[in-house]
C-alpha cells in the first residue's frame, strides 16, 4: 500500500511518498514510521505533494512540519490534494497568472 508521512503530531497533512491515483487507500505515517491511519484519496495525487490528513475550513492554517505554510482558501476534505489551488501562503504572494500555469501544468482537478 502506498504511504504518506505526517511529519509532526499537529500537521494536518501528509505528504505522499509516491504517486498515487483518486480512489486508492494510503497509509499515513509519522516520522517514526508508526501507521497513524489510512486514508482515502479523493484525487490523483502525485510524489511528494500534500494530502489532508484532517478536514478544513475556509480561512484554516495548514500545518506541515509543526509549521505553518498558509491558510485554506476553501474547505479541504480529508483526502484531497494541499496546493496552490486551495492554500495561500503566508509567505510568498504568488501572481494568480502563476497559480493557474501551475494548476494547469500538474493537471489539478479543482472541483473535487
Amino acid at each position: 500500500m502506498n504511504k504518506a508521512i505526517r511529519l509532526n503530531a499537529a500537521d494536518n497533512v501528509a505528504t505522499l511518498l509516491a504517486d498515487v491515483q483518486n480512489g486508492e487507500q494510503i497509509h499515513v505515517i509519522s516520522a517514526s514510521n508508526e501507521l497513524e491511519g489510512v486514508i482515502t484519496l479523493l484525487q490523483d495525487i502525485p510524489f511528494g505533494n500534500k494530502v489532508a490528513w484532517q478536514p478544513m475550513q475556509q480561512g484554516q492554517t495548514v500545518i506541515k512540519g509543526s509549521f505553518s505554510i498558509g491558510k485554506s482558501i476553501k474547505p479541504i476534505a480529508i483526502g484531497q490534494m494541499v496546493h496552490v489551488h486551495n492554500v495561500r501562503s503566508l509567505k510568498l504572494d504568488i501572481p494568480d497568472a502563476i497559480i493557474q500555469q501551475i494548476i494547469q501544468q500538474m493537471n489539478i482537478q479543482e472541483d473535487v
